[in-house]
C-alpha cells in the first residue's frame, strides 16, 4: 500500500512539474515569438498583425498564472516580512500554517464559482482568432489548483517542522 502511495505521489510530482515548468516555458516562448514577429511585421513590412497581438496577450496571461504556483512551490514570492522575521521560528511556523490554511480555504470556496464562470465563457470567443474564452481563461482554475497543492505541501512541511523541530531542506530554485 505504501509503495502504491509513493508511486502515486511521484507521478503527481512529475505531472505538476510538466504543467508548471514546461507549460510556463511554452507560453513564455510563444509570447517571445509573437512579440518578435509583431515587431518585424510592424516595422519592417508596415503591416501589424492583430492575430499575433492576441496570441501575445493570452500567452502573457498563461505565463503569469502558471508562473505564480511555480514560485509558490519554492516559497519564492515577494513578501513583506519585516515584522514576521522578528518572531521566533515557532511563531513563524504557526502564522505560516494559519495563513496558508486560510488561503487554501479561500481557494477551495472560490474554485467552484470560478470553474462555472470559465465554462460559461465558452459562448464568448476572442475577437480575432475566435478561440472560446474557456480555453483562454482556464489558466485561472489551473492556477488555483496548483497553488492549493503547493500550499498543502507547505502546510505539511511547516506542521512537521513545528512538531519535530527538524527543518526540511528547501528545493533549490532553478533560477539560482
Amino acid at each position: 500500500m505504501k509503495k502504491i502511495f509513493l508511486s502515486l505521489l511521484k507521478t503527481l510530482q512529475i505531472l505538476l512539474n510538466l504543467i508548471e515548468s514546461w507549460g510556463g516555458t511554452i507560453f513564455l516562448g510563444l509570447l517571445f515569438l509573437s512579440i518578435f514577429f509583431q515587431v518585424i511585421l510592424r516595422y519592417v513590412f508596415s503591416s501589424p498583425s492583430p492575430e499575433l497581438f492576441e496570441i501575445a496577450q493570452y500567452s502573457f496571461i498563461w505565463t503569469i498564472f502558471l508562473g505564480a504556483p511555480y514560485a509558490r512551490k519554492f516559497d519564492a514570492h515577494i513578501k513583506f516580512d519585516i515584522l514576521f522575521l522578528r518572531f521566533s521560528r515557532k511563531v513563524q511556523l504557526i502564522l505560516q500554517i494559519v495563513f496558508d490554511l486560510f488561503f487554501c480555504i479561500v481557494l477551495l470556496v472560490s474554485l467552484g464559482p470560478v470553474l462555472g464562470d470559465v465554462i460559461f465563457y465558452k459562448i464568448i470567443k476572442s475577437e480575432v482568432l475566435r478561440i472560446p474564452w474557456t480555453y483562454l481563461f482556464m489558466c485561472f482554475p489551473i492556477f488555483m489548483v496548483l497553488t492549493f497543492i503547493h500550499n498543502v505541501i507547505w502546510i505539511v512541511k511547516s506542521f512537521l517542522e513545528l512538531i519535530s523541530g527538524k527543518t526540511f531542506a528547501k528545493e533549490v530554485e532553478p533560477w539560482d
